[in-house]
């Protein structure tokens, strides 16, 4: 089975962020894994908000996931199987707010990351960088969509999941395949 890291692209450099003043939600329980009960908009700030947001469906984040209704009507057959979806409000610093995404929470996580062919480095402040990575065989299971047990930021797909994403066209997704670096001395 061939894996890939999932990744945000968007026009301009920029990250929608997490607010952590408005939410009575710790940013950190969205990013363990785990099924979540939360029952209120979650909010996100940003500098402005894009004409052309609509045309993405994947936003890059500080802070839990944010995909559109389209990613969330394509994944609807893996809700509370894998996947969490929460209203979001938006908002700019102008006031301007959108309601038309949803914070993820991807609720499994998997060791599934080969340490014997990854090339993974510890900085001086041990901080782990992953300069390559290789998945283990078979390390999803059953499942389509999981948190990397050793790095939680990493999202690991099927290449189901990825082929289901192209055909439906989803914007703002990028697949990294094993091995690929934006190391070049790797």
């Amino acid at each position: 089975m061939k894996y890939y890291e999932l990744v945000d692209y968007y026009k301009r450099d920029v990250n929608f962020v997490f607010d952590e003043e408005k939410n009575d939600l710790d940013y950190f329980v969205l990013s363990e894994g785990h099924p979540v009960i939360y029952n209120h908009p979650i909010y996100y700030t940003i500098d402005k908000i894009d004409s052309y947001i609509d045309k993405y469906d994947l936003l890059p984040t500080l802070g839990p996931l944010l995909v559109s209704k389209k990613f969330r009507n394509t994944f609807s057959y893996l809700e509370n199987s894998e996947l969490q979806f929460f209203d979001v409000v938006i908002t700019d610093k102008k006031g301007n707010q959108i309601n038309n995404f949803f914070a993820l929470n991807i609720t499994n996580t998997l060791e599934c990351l080969d340490l014997n062919k990854s090339v993974i480095e510890t900085t001086r402040y041990g901080i782990k960088e992953m300069k390559k990575i290789f998945f283990l065989t078979d390390a999803l299971n059953n499942f389509s969509i999981v948190r990397m047990k050793e790095h939680k930021s990493y999202i690991v797909v099927t290449e189901e999941f990825k082929n289901i994403c192209e055909k439906s066209n989803l914007k703002g997704i990028r697949f990294l395949s094993e091995g690929d670096s934006i190391y070049t001395n790797v």
